[in-house]
């Protein structure tokens, strides 16, 4: 397990090892699946911030990837369809306003596509999730 980052004195991520750490912390708190209103929760949307803004100025080149061009490359690259994420984010209806922009990932849906396409959750997290 890597070491929680400090901010005892708040900062914004300085480095690629601040980054790094800030996401893989964030990927042990997805594993957690923290309830909403929590400290667990609340730091989980607190390091989201950090990288979002580390990642809007460090990798302009991310900022303009939406989480759907994320998936759909991650399933071109398993050999897989659209179709196959219905069992793993709640059924067609949900796959589908994913895609067409209606409804923006849930953080048990992050987590399902971290763990079966391997995208690295802070690139799904952000303005593009909700609670639940």
């Amino acid at each position: 397990m890597s070491t929680l980052l400090d901010f005892t004195k708040p900062h914004v991520l300085r480095n690629v090892a601040e980054y790094n750490a800030a996401v893989e912390e964030i990927d042990q708190l997805l594993d957690l699946d923290p309830a909403p209103a929590t400290e667990t929760y609340e730091r989980l949307e607190f390091l989201s911030v950090l990288i979002q803004a580390y990642e809007d100025t460090h990798l302009p080149f991310d900022a303009s990837s939406t989480p759907q061009d994320l998936v759909d490359f991650m399933l071109e690259q398993k050999g897989l369809s659209r179709t196959d994420l219905a069992e793993w984010m709640g059924g067609k209806s949900r796959v589908s306003e994913f895609f067409s922009g209606i409804r923006p990932l849930s953080l048990g849906q992050v987590k399902a596509l971290k763990d079966h396409l391997g995208i690295p959750a802070d690139l799904l997290i952000g303005k593009h999730t909700i609670d639940g």
